[in-house]
């Protein structure tokens, strides 16, 4: 569930490096929430049209399950802007991260609602990963 649509500017994330990019935002949304890797997705736009802010390199709109504590969303911004600011040419302070938040029960994955983060039923759920 959790979709992370990176909107680049062009001279800042060489093709060739999306594939590690990807990782990192994996490893950062699993580190900091405890979701199963299979779950996340990244997807990159390239701003060739110049829409992106002038102060913004890398634009990360970020779709995660509600729930998710105040300081895990501030841990998910800053890693992230670190972690694309190590794998690009854009500086941390010129990646911007906008989180969305979707209940669980609005989603499905594999077939099956996702559980409440915190919830009983999360356990099994993660399970599934393993």
């Amino acid at each position: 569930m959790p979709f992370y649509h990176a909107i680049v500017r062009p001279e800042v994330l060489a093709p060739a490096d999306r594939e590690a990019l990807s990782k990192d935002v994996t490893n950062v949304h699993c580190d900091v929430t405890g979701a199963p890797r299979t779950f996340v997705h990244v997807l990159y736009t390239v701003d060739d049209a110049n829409r992106l802010p002038d102060d913004i390199d890398v634009l990360y709109r970020a779709n995660i399950r509600s729930g998710r504590t105040t300081e895990q969303k501030a841990e998910l911004t800053t890693r992230l802007q670190n972690a694309t600011a190590e794998r690009t040419s854009a500086s941390a302070s010129r990646v911007a991260i906008h989180i969305e938040e979707t209940e669980a029960s609005f989603v499905m994955e594999g077939g099956s609602l996702l559980p409440e983060p915190g919830s009983p039923e999360e356990e099994a759920w993660k399970a599934l990963d393993a």
